[in-house]
């Protein structure tokens, strides 16, 4: 009886032993990694809120997705920006050579029509101009250079042409990004818009007119003052656009760390109170283990 008695203890000590090991491993891999466990079933045997945790973790991935997107978005729109800034000052210059041309002699003209001709090539150059290898003035047509101005594409203007944007390929479909689930913006500007037609068509008139008279000067200098004004308005409108995504991205930011910090409350463990346990099992280990050896010699003692 005594045999069976001693027998029974020492199970029900090894049975214990096992699960302090257990119980100790758990909180060592606990403190090491500082969370309440590496996986979702553990975290949720630990007691956590697994369906909160995969929300906010979600939440996380999207905003961080949607932050990546805006952040591009707005430095895109500084490219563009830039451009029209360029295509501004030529603009501006073209309005100097007008105005002298139209106080010069007829012979003198052709400087400013040379000017003219390189300012249109000029032009071309920029609305071809590239972001991460993306054709920025093309619309949505992003792969292919949306603007020629060669003569088989383009033909010359005169001073009673009509709008032309046969120097244009693309389409008139713009960048998007996307704010939120429910929100998105439009932003750019393509080769085709009306300002730039009218800069486009004003250098073609006075580089392909000859003679150039004082009728295609005065209708030259109306659609280059019209295009300046348009183009003033596509630099605050971006401007304004830049401001609107930035202004979502700082808020998208803000989710996203909450979300990220929440996240962590959830997985992450109080390491001061994981290392007593770790402490208190060991020492609870160390305790049983020399239990379980002290029942095998009494055990041994009882068989003799």
């Amino acid at each position: 009886m005594n045999r069976i008695s001693t027998a029974g203890a020492h199970s029900a000590l090894v049975q214990y032993m096992l699960k302090n090991e257990s119980a100790l491993n758990s909180a060592e891999v606990q403190e090491a990694t500082s969370a309440k466990s590496t996986t979702y079933a553990g975290l949720s045997t630990a007691g956590g809120n697994v369906k909160l945790l995969v929300n906010l973790e979600s939440e996380v991935s999207y905003s961080s997705t949607l932050i990546t997107n805006a952040d591009n978005a707005v430095t895109k729109i500084d490219a563009i920006a830039s451009d029209i800034t360029s295509i501004s000052s030529i603009a501006t210059s073209l309005k100097t050579a007008i105005s002298e041309a139209m106080s010069a002699d007829q012979t003198s003209r052709s400087t400013y029509q040379e000017e003219a001709s390189g300012w249109l090539t000029d032009v071309a150059s920029i609305l071809n101009d590239t972001y991460g290898g993306q054709y920025l003035f093309g619309g949505s047509d992003t792969n292919h250079a949306p603007v020629s101005v060669d003569s088989s594409t383009y033909p010359a203007q005169t001073s009673s042409s009509s709008a032309d944007t046969s120097y244009y390929s693309g389409n008139d479909t713009l960048a998007t990004v996307r704010l939120s689930s429910t929100q998105s913006v439009s932003y750019g500007v393509t080769a085709s818009d009306p300002s730039i037609e009218k800069l486009m068509r004003a250098m073609s008139m006075i580089s392909n007119t000859d003679p150039l008279d004082d009728t295609t000067l005065t209708n030259a200098l109306d659609l280059v003052n019209d295009a300046s004004d348009g183009l003033s308005d596509i630099s605050q409108t971006l401007s304004d656009t830049s401001s609107r995504i930035q202004k979502a991205s700082s808020h998208l930011s803000d989710i996203n760390s909450f979300a990220t910090t929440q996240s962590s409350d959830l997985k992450s463990v109080d390491l001061a109170e994981v290392s007593t346990t770790v402490t208190t099992l060991q020492t609870s280990l160390e305790a049983t283990m020399q239990a379980i050896a002290a029942s095998q010699k009494m055990s041994l003692a009882n068989y003799l």
